[in-house]
Order: C-alpha cells, then structure tokens, then sequence
C-alpha cells in the first residue's frame, strides 16, 4: 500500500482523468468519478485483522476527511455497530480473519436487515474466493490507494 508521497489531504476533484480502478462490481459503476471527499465527515467501518494494514488505512482515510471506526473482526465490528446510532455510509470488509470472517458478518447483516442500510466493499488478497451475495465489489490486496479513494467515494456519494 502507498499513499503516493501526499502529506495532506486535496480535492480529489482536480486530479487528472485516468482508467477506470481494477474494481470488480456486480453492474457498471462509475470508478474514476474522482469525487472531493475532503470537506466531509462521511462514517466508513474498517474490518480488518492485520493491525498494520488497519492502522494505515485508518490514518489515511482520516486524512481524506472521513470519520472511520475500525475492527479486528466481524464480532468486533457487530458490536461496534450496535453501539452506533446509524449505519456507516460503507463497510470495508476483509474476508479471511480470525473469530468472525467477512462471510459470517456478511450473513448477519442480512440476517438483521441491517445489509439494507449499508454497502459493502471487500478488500482482500484472495482473488478467487467468491464474494458474498450483496456486496458492492471487491478490490484485491495489497489495495491501490487510489482506486481505494475513487471506489469509496463513489459508494459513499449519496451518503
């Protein structure tokens, strides 16, 4: 992962049009909308186990402007959730940890109805396993810090 050398965050909007992110997603979507995500406090939930990759992420997309509550696992991240008073705008979702994989929490989020008020972007380093009905695509690890911004700020416009 690199954050490209940038030291403080800058409007996404001013940057040069480029490819499209290697984004895998259930329909056509707009990757590359290049969508100024500095001057908001948009919520995302981080679930990842490597608590290295977890702590640059987290520090990186602080940076960006978004507010961002992390966990270790799907259980941690449920009972994150139930101390919340809404739903993160995107949930960034490893699917191999320890306790409780993506998999799991996936299920019960859809087993709640609380899939309904969220989306989902799975990252992860395993490229051939399926991704869990529901979510809004996948991007492969180690992730690419800007197909990372373009993907959330396209999941997260409406938010």
């Amino acid at each position: 992962m690199s954050d490209g050398g940038r030291t403080a965050p800058r409007s996404r909007a001013s940057r040069p049009a480029r490819p499209t992110s290697p984004l895998e997603s259930p329909g056509s979507v707009p990757y590359g909308a290049h969508v100024s995500t500095s001057q908001h406090r948009t919520t995302l939930l981080l679930v990842e186990n490597n608590e290295d990759v977890r702590e640059a992420l987290r520090e990186i997309l602080e940076s960006e402007g978004y507010r961002v509550l992390t966990a270790a696992n799907g259980q941690v991240a449920l009972n994150l959730l139930a101390e919340q008073e809404r739903m993160p705008a995107l949930v960034l979702l490893d699917l191999v940890m320890p306790v409780m994989d993506g998999h799991a929490f996936i299920e019960h989020l859809r087993g709640t109805g609380a899939l309904a008020l969220t989306q989902v972007l799975v990252l992860t380093a395993h490229p051939t396993l399926p991704l869990p009905q529901g979510v809004a695509g996948r991007l492969g690890k180690p992730v690419k810090l800007e197909a990372l911004l373009d993907a959330i700020a396209v999941h997260t416009a409406s938010a």
